[in-house]
């Protein structure tokens, strides 16, 4: 069943990953507007940091599904042409996508 539907997954966890690479963005911004010491400051750091948890266990997520469905191989097909638009925002939290999926 994973197998089947491993397209629709993979879309769920794609744009839950732009959501929280586009808050850490804000937070950080945030971060480095603020001064050292402000409550706006320690705020953002945690949020940076439960952000940085979150994409993290979305990265562990992609490999698991990639070890059970082999998505990564199958980027050809019509129903991964979706991921084109989530490269970059892949590349800017650690994930490469070429003839297979590396996490780093």
């Amino acid at each position: 069943m994973i197998k089947r539907y491993s397209h629709v997954i993979l879309k769920e966890i794609l744009k839950n990953i732009k959501s929280l690479h586009k808050k850490r963005q804000r937070a950080l911004d945030t971060n480095l507007s603020a001064e050292c010491g402000t409550s706006r400051y320690w705020k953002a750091m945690g949020d940076v940091e439960h952000y940085n948890r979150e994409i993290e266990a979305y990265k562990t997520d992609l490999k698991q599904l990639d070890d059970v469905s082999e998505w990564s191989k199958k980027l050809h097909q019509d129903r991964y042409k979706f991921v084109e638009k989530y490269r970059d925002v892949l590349h800017k939290v650690g994930v490469e996508l070429n003839e297979s999926l590396r996490i780093y």
